[in-house]
C-alpha cells in the first residue's frame, strides 16, 4: 500500500492508502488539512505541492492541466481532487 505524507506548517500526517485511490477519497476517510470545494478542477482550493513521488501520481487530467496552466502553477503542484496515488508520495499544503 502506498504511503502518503501530508504536511503543513502545523501538522504532519502519515497515511497508507489502497493503490489507485484518489486523494479526495483518502482525505475524506482521514481528515487531512487538504480542503476541497468544487471537486472538478474549477476552484484550486485543493492545490498541493508534491515534494516527492510526483511519478507515483496519476497523470493530470485535461481539466487539471488547463486549470494549473491558467493559474501559472509550478510543475510540482497538483489538484488533489484530480489525483490518484499509485506509490509513495509526500505532499505539502498551506495552512488556512
Amino acid at each position: 500500500m502506498p504511503k502518503i505524507t501530508i504536511s503543513s506548517q502545523r501538522t504532519r500526517l502519515d497515511l497508507e492508502a489502497r493503490k489507485g485511490l484518489g486523494l479526495q477519497a483518502v482525505c475524506a476517510q482521514t481528515g487531512t488539512p487538504i480542503e476541497f470545494d468544487c471537486r472538478e478542477a474549477d476552484c484550486g482550493i485543493c492545490i498541493v505541492r508534491v515534494r516527492q513521488g510526483l511519478e507515483n501520481l496519476s497523470p493530470p487530467t485535461f481539466a487539471e492541466r488547463d486549470f494549473l496552466k491558467a493559474m501559472h502553477a509550478e510543475p510540482d503542484e497538483r489538484l488533489a481532487c484530480q489525483t490518484r496515488v499509485f506509490g509513495d508520495v509526500e505532499l505539502e499544503v498551506e495552512d488556512n
